[in-house]
């Protein structure tokens, strides 16, 4: 999260962009197929244009590294200049974000994450990533949803997935309202036709500018890997793949993949370029996971350093940093921390009775109590509720002072009545909030990119022991160098390390 300001949860378009009902038939210069489109290109980039601002707002804005910005852009412009639309005047972003994802908006807006970044091996991986964002902004297929009016509310596809343990209800709007995932709308609803054809036209792109075509699956092979290994890290190895997950995202196979590149290999024979050492570069230094402008999880502990406040994670709860609310998701839970502004001359409790209970909709709250955590005046209450299909849920709120008007919020939303453990769990987070001093917060720092060279006699156990992570250190640098289990270095070759 990185302030207060709620944003939009409906991502509509403005009238000023009313599609005209009537459609126009055409021949798409890249597929060759005939569509009907109610888009013009004209139109096509100001709904990018318009749609912009709220991804680059609901995605923690561009990754503020000039040089690495500049290096995308330009792997962009080069795969844009040899599809079907050089003239399109395409923009290239590389988002702050730690998930592993990319993205297209009409009229050439295409996006990718620090995360995906990280998870790339050389540049011919993340220019197949972005061709295929490029293929779909040349088939036209978000113009085809738009036309269509498919485009869903921002918030409502991610909301259904994480209060879908509670059925929806109370838990799904408390989620949407926290925003910032809104976006997720952008990143779903190609079918798996469309998601082929792009692939297709990825891999000719990649040829026509001497990269190696193969670079598309095995990066995609690669993303197999790394979604194995976050739920196996979430404790949820047998689980399915998440929504969240880049193949809910990008509806595709890999022997898809691999047909698409062995078509572009017959008609391009000879092997393309890769650049891994250039990449590496180029990747050296960058930020990895959660950046502490927008708070992170350490140890069990949110901390942000910029805000400068800590509360511990409540047990069995695992994360999700938005940009303007951290949610949390248990097996039989849902919490939510946020953020607001209220009058220095507005006790606690009479804003959680009155004001917040009339943001949530509520009928009443019962137990509406003053306390202090840590010296800084709070004030909790319970309330029910009830899901769509009938059953019940407790929901307990607590707001916080910090200082001035800032107020920091926690709610938590269960089924049926609040257990005791449940509430010794909720008690326990609360009054585990605390300002961090300024030397405390200077002293926390990002975990980043190190790319060192491998020396002799050293093997993977010798530098998994080097990375600064929480858990599972030898996997999590297979997967981020795209190692087997197991597979032996070579004296002077380059990796990627975690380093604090």
């Amino acid at each position: 999260m990185t302030g207060w300001k709620r944003l939009p949860i409906v991502l509509s378009l403005l009238p000023a962009l009313a599609l005209a009902p009537a459609c126009t038939r055409v021949v798409n210069p890249a597929t060759g197929q005939t569509e009907f489109t109610a888009m013009s290109p004209a139109q096509e980039r100001q709904v990018g244009s318009q749609q912009h601002p709220q991804v680059m707002a609901e995605f923690g804005g561009a990754y503020q590294d000039p040089a690495l910005q500049a290096y995308v852009s330009r792997i962009g412009d080069e795969l844009a200049a040899v599809s079907e639309l050089p003239d399109l005047e395409f923009t290239f972003t590389l988002l702050n974000s730690d998930v592993v994802n990319a993205f297209a908006l009409p009229g050439g807006y295409v996006y990718v994450t620090r995360g995906l970044l990280a998870l790339a091996d050389n540049e011919a991986e993340l220019a197949g990533v972005m061709a295929h964002e490029i293929g779909h902004v040349t088939a036209r297929h978000s113009a085809q949803r738009h036309s269509r009016g498919v485009l869903a509310q921002g918030g409502v596809a991610i909301g259904s997935i994480l209060a879908g343990i509670l059925g929806g209800g109370m838990a799904a709007q408390a989620v949407q309202e926290a925003g910032g995932v809104g976006a997720e709308a952008y990143l779903a609803g190609y079918s798996r036709d469309q998601e082929f054809q792009a692939d297709e036209l990825g891999v000719r792109y990649l040829a026509r500018a001497g990269y190696d075509p193969r670079a598309m699956s095995s990066f995609l092979e690669k993303l197999g890997q790394n979604d194995a290994l976050a739920r196996r890290l979430a404790g949820r190895e047998d689980a399915p793949d998440p929504a969240s997950s880049w193949f809910a995202t990008h509806p595709r196979t890999p022997d898809r993949v691999l047909r698409a590149v062995e078509q572009a290999s017959a008609a391009t024979p000879g092997e393309g370029r890769i650049e891994r050492e250039r990449y590496l570069a180029e990747i050296d230094g960058m930020v990895y996971g959660e950046d502490p402008s927008q708070g992170f999880v350490r140890d069990g502990t949110f901390v942000h350093p910029e805000l400068r406040f800590a509360f511990a994670v409540p047990p069995g709860f695992r994360l999700i940093n938005t940009p303007t609310a951290v949610i949390g998701q248990s097996r039989d839970g849902l919490m939510k921390f946020d953020g607001a502004r209220v009058p220095p001359n507005r006790s606690m409790t009479d804003y959680v009775a009155r004001d917040w209970a009339r943001e949530l909709g509520s009928g009443g709250l019962r137990n509406v109590d003053a306390f202090e955590v840590s010296g800084m005046p709070a004030a909790n209450a319970l309330a029910t509720g009830q899901l769509d299909d009938g059953r019940p849920v407790t929901v307990a709120l607590a707001a916080i002072r910090a200082d001035g008007e800032r107020v920091y919020r926690f709610m938590f939303v269960g089924p049926g009545d609040l257990s005791a453990a449940q509430a010794r769990a909720y008690e326990a987070t609360i009054g585990s909030f605390r300002r961090l001093d300024a030397q405390e917060a200077a002293a926390i720092r990002p975990r980043r990119i190190e790319v060192v060279t491998v020396a002799p006699g050293e093997g993977i156990g010798d530098l998994a022991r080097r990375m600064a992570v929480d858990a599972l250190p030898r996997e999590q640098f297979e997967v981020l160098n795209g190692l087997e289990p197991g597979q032996p270095l070579a004296p002077g070759e380059e990796v990627k390390l975690i380093g604090q």
